[in-house]
This record gives C-alpha cells, structure tokens and sequence, in this order.
C-alpha cells in the first residue's frame, strides 16, 4: 500500500472561556464567532477527526484505527495491542480562566469511568505579558485541601507558574491545573475526555466534581516546566504515555519512520512543504497531519517550528 500523509479536519468546541485567536492567529474557521478549542487528532467518542485527503477521505480516524489489515502499517507496531488510538491533539484559546481541575490515572480512570486516564502536556503557542498557569498546590495533603475547598479558600492555596511564549508544562495525572486567560496552547495528551473540576472561579454554573477529585488529587504533584532553547530538536517529553520533540526547521528537516510509531505533527509556526518520494504537501502554522509508521524517508522544507508526538 502506497504510503500518504494524512490530513484531517478539525473539530470545534466552545465553552464559556473561548475566544477569537484559532481564527485570528491559527487561521481556523470555526462556525460560531469564538471557540473555545479545535481538536485537530482524535479518535475520542466525543470528537472523531475526519481524514480529507487521500485514499482514506471521508473517513474517521478510528475506522482506520479498527482495520486490522492496515492499523500496524499507519499506526506502528506500538499500537498492535493498544485498544485506543493512544493520543488526543488540541489547539486551546483560553480567553477567560479555565476551571481549576484534576484528571484522574489510568487505574482509577478504568475503574470508575471506563477510560483511558489523562496526562497531558501544554506547550505556549502564545500568551499575554505576565502570564501564568496554575499547576499544583500549597496544601500538604487531602486533609488540608479539603478543608481549605469547605472553606472556599483554594485559590490562595494554588501554584502559579509565570509562562512565556514557547515555554511547554508536563501536567501527570493526579496534577491540580488551570490555563488562565490570555493563553493560547497546542495540548498533547492521552486519550481521554475525563475532567473534575474542583473550583470553577464562582461563576456558579457548571458542576464541579469535588469527591471524585479529592480522590485522585495528589497534593505534592506538580507539572514539569521546560523553556524553549534554540536547538533544532528539543526533546519535550519521554513517559509511557507519548513522546514529543520541538522541530525547528530554517531550510530542511529529514526523518525517517522504523514502523513501530506513527508521527503526529503539529505546525506551531511558519510554512513549508512535506515531501514524500513522488508526493509533495503544502503546510502552514495551524496544520496538523500523520506520518505513517511505514512511510519511510520523508523531508519537511521551509522555515518552521512544528511539534512531533509519537510512541
């Protein structure tokens, strides 16, 4: 089987937090004037991605992902006992604060949710001038932050981290976080829609999952941050989850795939091309594609930052 780059479709999510800036600065087009979130890789019952090129146009992801006769060529010999395509890529426009929240691991996921659980990554496509997240807690331990929730005291208790445009934060599961307002982010993170919103900054309208939070909280877990440097590969995270490099290209960027993983990339700046034997792709900042495990050598050229996820 002739091996193609796979392009798909975004899918659009607004929440009483979202903005103008996927339009504005990623160039999407979403139907509504603001949108919260464009879910550019998934294969998650709450949001499909439709392939638009190629052989395989018109289908979603997952109906790939279930062809046995094709899933170890495209997804890579990784993914051969993986029930779940393993990944969930967003572009996130945080106009307004986001809850405050907790996702739960992977045991406590299954037993309670049925689900995958969530780590995630954040990288800063950009943000306001003295701009922070919040990522962990001043609480010593379940018995403090439950006491500081009955008294409505957390935000005096959480950890905020100034960021800069190009910065990346590991959250692991278990991990309390919020993306405050002015930030705009590429999420990279397991397959999963599991969120507990622990407090929600008393706007009063949306349910907060306090028991369920309080049980998969880890007090002392905080994110990992990392500053972008000026190296052409930037190796962001290595866990069990996924793998992701910061790709700078000035003229051209050659890989090649070894069949045991797909590549996931993201286009976070600039423009360029993707060339593959005979086949040749245009692509731009806001673009999002897969690299199938079994395409072989490949080149990315033009000037360009791109982020590269896989297993």
């Amino acid at each position: 089987m002739k091996m193609e780059v796979i392009f798909l479709e975004p899918i659009f999510k607004n929440y009483i937090w979202g903005g103008t800036n996927l339009k504005e600065k990623l160039k999407k087009n979403p139907p509504e004037e603001k949108s919260a979130e464009s879910w550019e890789i998934s294969t998650n019952p709450d949001g499909k991605s439709i392939i638009k090129n190629g052989r395989f146009q018109g289908m979603t992801l997952d109906q790939i992902y279930a062809d046995t006769s094709i899933k170890d060529e495209i997804f890579g010999t990784k993914c051969k006992d993986k029930k779940d395509f393993p990944i969930l890529i967003k572009f996130i426009d945080a106009s307004q604060n986001l809850s405050v929240q907790v996702h739960p691991d992977d045991k406590f996921a299954k037993q309670y949710e049925n689900s995958n659980g969530k780590s995630e990554l954040w990288y800063i496509l950009d943000c306001q001038e003295d701009a922070h997240i919040i990522c962990g807690l001043e609480a010593k331990n379940k018995i403090d932050l439950k006491n500081v929730l009955e008294k409505n005291q957390l935000e005096s208790y959480l950890k905020r981290v100034k960021i800069r445009k190009g910065d990346c934060i590991y959250i692991p599961s278990g991990t309390i976080h919020a993306l405050l307002a002015g930030t705009l982010v590429c999420e990279i993170q397991q397959n999963s829609n599991i969120t507990y919103r622990v407090y929600d900054w008393n706007r009063g309208n949306r349910e907060l999952h306090i028991e369920k939070a309080l049980k998969t909280i880890q007090p002392k877990r905080q994110g990992t941050l990392t500053h972008d440097t000026n190296l052409t590969i930037q190796k962001l995270a290595r866990n069990e989850h996924f793998s992701i490099d910061r790709i700078k290209v000035e003229e051209r960027y050659q890989d090649k795939t070894n069949a045991t993983t797909f590549y996931a990339y993201n286009v976070i700046e600039g423009k360029g091309t993707i060339k593959t034997g005979d086949s040749e792709y245009q692509i731009e900042m806001g673009d999002s594609f897969l690299v199938p495990a079994n395409m072989g050598s490949y080149e990315i050229v033009g000037k360009m930052k791109l982020l590269k996820s896989f297993l």
